[in-house]
């Protein structure tokens, strides 16, 4: 599949006719979760937005990893709080596998690859800025912030991805620190597809939002057009499910497998 030319997040949002494809954790239906391997894989794919999770060493170095722990993912335990970069390095990150929905993935006897090290956030910015958008999901705590925002901002990352956040402290702590940083509120899960929840994104300067699909449908997507929000709905990885989201009303699709999203648009002549 041919790479993309990514032009911004403001074009993204302004091309309402193109559904948004954004790869949860990388190309994690085929790859190990969070990896720089997944982001790849997911830019070859196709995707517009690749969406990875923040959290912080005990150093104080933003690395990718979605869990409070390490043990599902790596053969190392316990926190990544616990450790120092140089320790989490060397850690094996490619233990899980995604089945085909979110209750069948497993962790592996052994790990898929020989060796595969915990990405830092430095390092998917390095790789990534420009040809892809991002979809930053933080998960590290208030004190560990500034970090984050201060290569956001040395990597002139405005238009080119948003901080997701679940908290009014984060937000406020953004707002303090650099209000040109672009944030994606998500409320609670059941929430998110809410007209009292989109209103406050919208009133928060949200461009983009992430509905899940069990809690939103046709009255979601079509006040979220209203509104002037592209939802990206959590989640569809088979053809059916995605079809059926699109028939709702979504022009945006978080997934384990972007790849078969693109197919199924390509076959729907919407890509």
């Amino acid at each position: 599949m041919a790479f993309k030319k990514f032009e911004g997040l403001t074009a993204l949002h302004r091309n309402l006719e193109h559904v948004i494809v954004t790869a949860h954790r990388g190309a994690s239906g085929c790859y190990p979760e969070n990896t720089l391997l997944a982001m790849r894989k997911a830019v070859e794919w196709g995707a517009d937005i690749i969406e990875f999770d923040l959290r912080v060493s005990k150093d104080g170095v933003p690395i990718v990893l979605h869990d409070e722990t390490l043990n599902r993912t790596s053969d190392l335990e316990d926190r990544p709080e616990d450790f120092d970069l140089a320790a989490l390095r060397c850690g094996n990150f490619s233990y899980y596998r995604f089945g085909v929905d979110a209750l069948s993935g497993r962790r592996l006897k052994i790990p898929a690859y020989v060796k595969m090290q915990i990405p830092t956030f430095e390092e998917v910015l390095q790789e990534f800025r420009g040809k892809v958008g991002m979809n930053i999901q933080v998960y590290a705590e208030p004190a560990a912030l500034q970090e984050i925002y201060r290569l956001y901002k040395t990597y002139h990352m405005q238009d080119q991805g948003y901080l997701t956040i679940a908290s009014m402290e984060a937000y406020e702590s953004i707002c303090k620190f650099d209000g040109k940083i672009e944030v994606c509120f998500t409320p609670p899960w059941n929430l998110r597809g809410t007209q009292e929840a989109l209103k406050q994104c919208k009133e928060l300067g949200c461009r983009f939002v992430q509905p899940v699909v069990e809690h939103s449908g046709p009255d979601c997507y079509r006040l979220c057009r209203e509104l002037g929000l592209r939802a990206n709905s959590f989640y569809a990885d088979t053809d059916l499910n995605i079809r059926l989201l699109l028939a709702q009303g979504a022009n945006g699709i978080l997934s384990n497998r972007a790849d078969v999203v693109c197919d199924t648009l390509n076959e729907l002549g919407r890509l």
